[in-house]
């Protein structure tokens, strides 16, 4: 199979914030670090979360969009897998050519204010890597 796959796609569905009621938000130092978040990505971000409103039946979320992650099979990765490599050196192989993980896709989009903290974690998990 190794030998004729091109690319491996995951892909979970995250809530996003209600256009409606979105409101500006600035997260907790300890949210920040907790989430790999950068002092620098935290400059630059457009943090928000929804008050809840008749639009979202006051839940804060309108809505749903995907957070993705797009493994390349490249040579490196291929001899990887006809080497019976484990899945996690596959990953870190992976994540080393430039693969963004479900993670790291996630918290793009929170820094974004298209999605929470707290939805990001329900789908994807974070790993040493991210």
């Amino acid at each position: 199979v190794a030998s004729s796959v091109i690319a491996v796609l995951a892909q979970r569905l995250v809530r996003t914030i209600c256009s409606k009621c979105k409101v500006p938000y600035t997260p907790r130092e300890s949210e920040l670090k907790e989430a790999g978040i950068t002092a620098e990505m935290a400059a630059n971000a457009e943090f928000a979360k929804g008050k809840g409103c008749s639009n979202c039946q006051q839940s804060g979320f309108r809505g749903r969009l995907g957070v993705y992650e797009l493994m390349l099979m490249t040579s490196r990765i291929r001899e990887l897998s006809f080497a019976g490599a484990s899945a996690q050196e596959i990953r870190r192989a992976a994540i080393k050519d430039g693969m963004n993980t479900l993670y790291t896709d996630g918290m793009e989009k929170v820094c974004r204010g298209i999605t929470s903290f707290s939805e990001v974690y329900r789908v994807a998990k974070k790993t040493e890597q991210d």
